[in-house]
């Protein structure tokens, strides 16, 4: 699947946020899951994105790239709700201690890494292995869907993956990344 476009998911001049949220709420949680500790932070963040996606559709430009504009404002509201926690600590020492539980900076740092190269496997893999590799991974859909939606047997999608991970597996060791940890 190739990376669209926010055009790409108008209808009757009004965009599909249904969609939208359907393809990428995943990858958005993850990258929350990632970069911060708080579940009910995360869980208000997350909606938050898609929100101000729909606010701004009439400004945003049709052109960009959903998939970096929905990163950049998961970014901004977690960086807001960053500098509220400063404010609302009266001295550094308590600053500290919630900061640690707030934002993981160096796993931050790996895993956008780690994705870099994930996504150069995903760039290089054949059409329908990366549509297959999106919808596990990223629409979060189960095999029997996969299976279903391509009209292929779920065998196939199960070698599939299991080619896929392992490929994967192998270019983050080539980098020095442990596979299993993120």
């Amino acid at each position: 699947m190739k990376d669209k476009t926010i055009a790409d998911f108008e209808e009757n001049n009004q965009l599909n946020i249904e969609e939208i949220i359907e393809i990428y709420h995943a990858y958005i949680d993850k990258i929350l899951k990632n970069s911060m500790t708080n579940q009910e932070d995360r869980e208000e963040i997350l909606s938050d994105v898609f929100m101000i996606l729909w606010k701004n559709q009439d400004r945003i430009d049709k052109t960009m790239k959903i998939k970096p504009y929905l990163v950049g404002i998961t970014r901004n509201l977690v960086r807001k709700k960053y500098r509220f926690t400063i404010a609302s600590h009266e001295n550094m020492e308590d600053y500290e201690e919630k900061v640690s539980d707030f934002v993981n900076v160096e796993n931050l740092i790996e895993i956008n890494e780690k994705s870099k190269i994930v996504q150069q496997v995903i760039d290089q893999m054949k059409p329908q292995d990366q549509q297959i590799f999106q919808m596990f991974y990223y629409q979060a859909k189960k095999i029997k869907e996969i299976s279903q939606e391509l009209k292929i047997s779920e065998i196939k999608v199960k070698v599939t993956l299991h080619r896929l991970r392992k490929l994967a597996k192998k270019k983050l060791k080539e980098r020095g990344y442990d596979y299993g940890k993120s």
